[in-house]
Parts: C-alpha cells; structure tokens; sequence
C-alpha cells in the first residue's frame, strides 16, 4: 500500500510539473511567443542591413561621382551655375484654362 502512495504522490508531482510548463508563465506559450519575436528581430536586422548597404552605396557615390553630387544639388537644392539661366513658368490652376 505504500508503494501505491508513493506512485500516486510521484504521478501528481509529474502532471503538476508538466501542467506547469505547458501552462506556467514560462510555458510552452512564453516559448512560441518568444520565437515569434526572434523571427520578427531577424527579419528587422536584415532589413537595417540592406538599408545600410544602400547608404553607403550613396555615400561612396556622393564621395567619388561629382556628376552625382551635382545633379543631386540640382535637383534638391535648386542650384544654378553661374553662366545658366533659370526660366519659371507660373502653372495654371486646373480650374483655369
């Protein structure tokens, strides 16, 4: 009789303890959740990579390419050179003929 305590004291030992880990907060879900958010890093990381590669693709361009550099001011800044002239033209409303 007392090996069938024994047992009985070992096999609710066992379920409480496998219950704990699929339930518990460190459980089976915790694991899941925290696989989720290493695959989500991951994916986060490569992205911050290939970003990184193209902006020094545009460092190096705007280090060693001066027609890069020059249409780059053109275009976001608006320069000139000196012997150019600029014409504006006003754009019509779309209401207007």
């Amino acid at each position: 009789m007392g090996e069938r305590i024994l047992t009985a004291i070992l096999v609710t030992a066992i379920a409480a303890v496998a219950g704990s880990a699929l339930i518990g907060a460190d459980g089976v879900a915790r694991l899941l959740q925290l696989r989720a958010q290493r695959q989500a890093l991951g994916e986060t990381a490569v992205d911050r990579m290939t970003e990184n590669v193209r902006l020094r693709d545009s460092i190096d361009r705007l280090k060693d390419d001066p027609r890069h550099l020059e249409a780059l001011a053109r275009r976001e800044l608006g320069l000139v050179r000196p012997d150019e002239i600029v014409y504006r033209s006003r754009r019509r409303s779309t209401g207007q003929p």
